[in-house]
C-alpha cells in the first residue's frame, strides 16, 4: 500500500511539473534569450581580436562593405587601415604561448609597448598584414552586408579603432539571442502539444557552446536564417490567411542563406519539398491558379538571388562560387580522379575518423589558446557519445512513434534529420577533391573538413534530434524523473566546462576588458 501511495506521489510531481512547465514556456524561452545574449557577449569581449579562425579577413570585409565594396577578378591586398587596427590590437596568444610572449615583452599589445620598441615591432608586424590578400573578398555577401551596416551604426555611436571591432563581434549576440526565440517559435508552432521540446530546446540552444559566436564569422548568420525559413515554411504550409507572403519570404530567406555560406543550399531541399506539397494541393482544387502562381512566386524568390550572384561570379571572376581565386591564394589543387578515389575518408577508418573529429568541433568550435585547441577530452567524449546515443533514441522514435505525430511534426522530424545528414556528407565531399599541399589545415596529413561551424545553420534540426532522442531514451522513467532535469544537468556540465576552459582568455591584456 505505501508503494502505491509512493507511486502516485511521483506520477503527480512529474505531471506538475509538466503544467508548471507549459505555464513557463514562453517565459523560459525569453529568459534564455536573454541569458544566451550575455553568455556570448562576455564571451566575445573575453577573448582578445583576432581569433584563429580567419577573424582578421572577416572583419577586413565587414569593413570593406561598409564602405561600399564590390568583389572584383583578383583578390585585393589587405587594406591600410586595417592592417593598422591588425598590427595594433591583433592578439598573438592564440598561437604563441605565454611564456615565450613574456619573455620576448609582447604579452601587451603593440599600441602599449615603449616608443622604440613599439616603433620597430609595429613596422614589422604592419609589413608582415600588408603583404596579405582579403581571401574573404568574393565569398557570399550577405553577412558582411549586414555586419557592414553595423559597423557604420557604430561608427556613427562614435565607436573607434579596437572597440569599434568589438562593436561587430557584438552584433554575434544580437543574432544568437534572436535564433533562440525563433527556434522556441518553431517548436511551439510545429510541436505545440511537446511541452518538454518547447522548454529544452530553447535551454540547450542558449548554452550551446560552439564558439564561433564569440567572433566575427559570416557563419554566425546560418543558425538565424535556417530557424526563419523552417518558421515560415512550415506556417506557409498551414495555409492560413497570409501563407502566401510566408512561402515567398521563406523562399526568399532560403536564397540569402545560401548567400551567407554555401552549406546552406541543404535548405532548397525543405523548400522543395514544402513547395512540392502546396503545389500538390492547389492541384486537387479547381480554379487554384493564384496559389500555383504563389508557389511559383516563391520558387522565382529563392532562385533569383543565387543565380544573379553566381552569374555575375561566372562572368567577373570566372566561376560560379567565386571560390577559385581563394584556393589558389590558399595553394589548394584539385587532385586527379584517381587520387580523389584514394581518399582516406572512403574507408572505415577515415569516415570513423572525420565523424569522431567532427562532433566535438560541431560542439565546442576551434578556437585556440596559447597554440593548443581549447577543449577538455572527457568533453569531447561526451558530445560524441551523447550525440551518438541520442541519435539512436531518435531513429527508434521514429520507427515505432512517429506515426502518433501530426503532420507537420512528422515532416519536421525527417526535414531535421535530412538538414543534418547531408550538411555531414557536404563537409566530407569537399574534402575529397583538393590537394591542400603545404596549409594548415586542412593538410595533406589530415584532409577533413571537420568545421562545425561550416554548417551551424544546422544547430536547431540538431537540437531537435538531440532531444527528441533523449526524451525517448528517458521514457522508461519518465513518470518518476521529468526529462528536463537530465536536460538541466547537461547544460550545466556544458557550461561548467565552457567556464574552466575559457576562463584563461579573461587575463589576456588585448581583450575588451583590458584596461588603455
Amino acid at each position: 500500500m505505501p508503494e502505491i501511495v509512493d507511486s502516485k506521489l511521483q506520477i503527480t510531481a512529474t505531471e506538475r511539473i509538466e503544467a508548471f512547465l507549459k505555464r513557463k514556456q514562453s517565459w523560459i524561452a525569453g529568459s534564455m534569450c536573454c541569458f544566451a545574449l550575455l553568455r556570448i557577449l562576455i564571451f566575445a569581449a573575453g577573448f582578445p581580436l583576432f581569433n584563429n579562425v580567419d577573424e582578421q579577413d572577416h572583419y577586413e570585409m565587414v569593413y570593406r562593405y561598409a564602405h561600399g565594396f564590390v568583389p572584383q577578378k583578383t583578390l585585393p591586398q589587405t587594406d591600410p587601415e586595417m592592417a593598422r587596427v591588425f598590427t595594433l590590437y591583433g592578439s598573438p596568444e592564440y598561437f604563441v604561448s605565454g611564456d615565450l610572449l613574456r619573455s620576448l615583452r609582447l604579452d601587451v599589445p603593440i599600441a602599449e609597448l615603449p616608443a622604440p620598441t613599439k616603433e620597430v615591432q609595429y613596422q614589422r608586424v604592419f609589413d608582415t598584414w600588408m603583404k596579405q590578400s582579403a581571401f574573404e573578398a568574393q565569398s557570399p555577401p550577405v553577412y558582411y552586408m549586414v555586419a557592414g551596416v553595423w559597423y557604420r551604426l557604430g561608427a556613427f555611436l562614435g565607436w573607434r579603432e579596437w572597440a569599434l571591432a568589438y562593436w561587430v563581434r557584438f552584433l554575434s549576440a544580437l543574432v544568437y539571442a534572436l535564433f533562440v526565440w525563433i527556434s522556441f517559435l518553431f517548436i511551439k508552432q510545429v510541436y505545440p502539444d511537446r511541452v518538454f521540446l518547447c522548454v529544452a530546446v530553447p535551454i540547450f540552444l542558449a548554452i550551446f557552446p560552439q564558439d564561433v559566436f564569440f567572433g566575427m564569422n559570416r557563419d554566425i548568420l546560418s543558425p538565424l536564417l535556417a530557424a526563419l525559413v523552417l518558421v515560415l515554411l512550415f506556417r506557409a504550409m498551414e495555409q492560413k490567411p497570409g501563407w502566401k507572403s510566408e512561402a515567398i519570404a521563406g523562399a526568399f530567406l532560403t536564397g540569402l542563406s545560401f548567400l551567407t555560406d554555401i552549406s546552406n543550399f541543404v535548405l532548397f531541399g525543405v523548400l522543395a519539398i514544402i513547395l512540392y506539397r502546396l503545389g500538390a494541393r492547389a492541384a486537387k482544387r479547381h480554379g487554384a491558379t493564384r496559389e500555383f502562381a504563389a508557389v511559383l512566386a516563391a520558387a522565382t524568390a529563392a532562385l533569383l538571388p543565387p543565380v544573379l550572384w553566381m552569374a555575375r561570379n561566372r562572368a567577373v571572376t570566372g566561376d560560379l562560387t567565386g571560390s577559385r581565386a581563394k584556393t589558389a591564394y590558399l595553394g589548394w589543387t584539385i587532385k586527379p580522379w584517381q587520387e580523389i578515389s584514394q581518399h582516406p575518408i572512403l574507408t572505415l577508418h577515415g569516415m570513423n575518423l572525420f565523424i569522431g573529429d567532427l562532433i566535438p568541433m560541431y560542439w565546442r568550435g576551434e578556437f585556440f589558446w596559447h597554440g593548443t585547441a581549447i577543449r577538455w577530452h572527457a568533453a569531447d567524449v561526451f558530445y560524441v557519445g551523447s550525440s551518438y546515443l541520442m541519435l539512436v533514441g531518435f531513429a527508434l522514435y521514429l520507427w515505432r512513434d512517429d506515426q502518433v505525430a501530426g503532420q507537420s511534426a512528422r515532416l519536421s522530424n525527417y526535414l531535421s534529420l535530412y538538414l543534418v545528414m547531408a550538411s555531414v556528407l557536404f563537409l566530407a565531399t569537399i574534402s575529397l577533391p583538393f590537394d591542400f599541399h603545404q596549409c594548415f589545415y586542412p593538410s595533406r596529413a589530415y584532409p577533413y573538413f571537420v568545421s562545425g561551424r561550416i554548417i551551424s545553420g544546422t544547430i536547431l534540426p540538431f537540437a531537435l534530434i538531440y532531444l527528441i532522442g533523449l526524451e525517448y531514451v528517458w521514457r522508461p522513467i519518465r513518470k518518476y524523473v521529468h526529462p528536463i532535469f537530465p536536460v538541466v544537468v547537461i547544460c550545466v556540465f556544458i557550461l561548467c566546462v565552457e567556464i574552466s576552459l575559457r576562463t584563461a582568455v579573461f587575463h589576456s591584456h588585448f581583450n575588451f576588458f583590458a584596461p588603455r
